[in-house]
């Protein structure tokens, strides 16, 4: 009786080993620019997932096999645009011991099998100042030759 009671807690113990119980389906990651300030888009496959502003802040995204783009921009800086791709998490493992291949295929059915990054940095690079245009001397009218030179043929007038 002891012994199947000690068995009992131990399969129990191992049924949240799947990811989607584990790890979640969902994570926050954390934008973090510099300088300071900055607006950002967190996009995926062309879908809009939220939107920090201004930063440093975070957004809360699906979990996913595809990667994520953020794109920030700051009035006096370049825009600074970083890709982040999610890593494959060993979690999912336990379903093979548990829960056997419907486990499995839930995790990568959620995302929850991969996670992104906790945190990402971007740098802004200063904008050029515009370049002023270039300065030309001002021009001056021709000065006609008869108010320079005296006229030919008559001396000392």
């Amino acid at each position: 009786m002891k012994f199947a009671r000690l068995l009992a807690l131990g399969v129990v113990s191992l049924l949240p080993a799947c990811a989607s119980v584990m790890e979640g389906t969902s994570e926050s990651v954390a934008i973090n620019t510099t300088p300071a300030g900055a607006s950002c888009t967190v996009d995926r496959a062309g879908t809009r997932l939220g939107t920090v502003a201004p930063t440093p802040g975070s957004v809360n995204v699906a979990k996913s096999k595809n990667d994520i783009t953020v794109a920030c921009t700051k009035e006096g800086f370049e825009p600074a645009q970083v890709s982040a791709s999610p890593k494959f998490v060993g979690t999912t493992f336990g379903n093979v011991l548990v829960g056997g291949l419907v486990g499995v295929a839930v995790d990568a059915a959620t995302g929850a099998n991969f996670d992104l990054p906790e945190k990402l940095d971007i740098t802004l690079a200063p904008s050029a100042p515009p370049t002023p245009p270039v300065a030309m001397a001002p021009r001056m009218a021709p000065i006609p030759v008869s108010t320079v030179l005296p006229a030919r043929g008559k001396p000392g007038v």
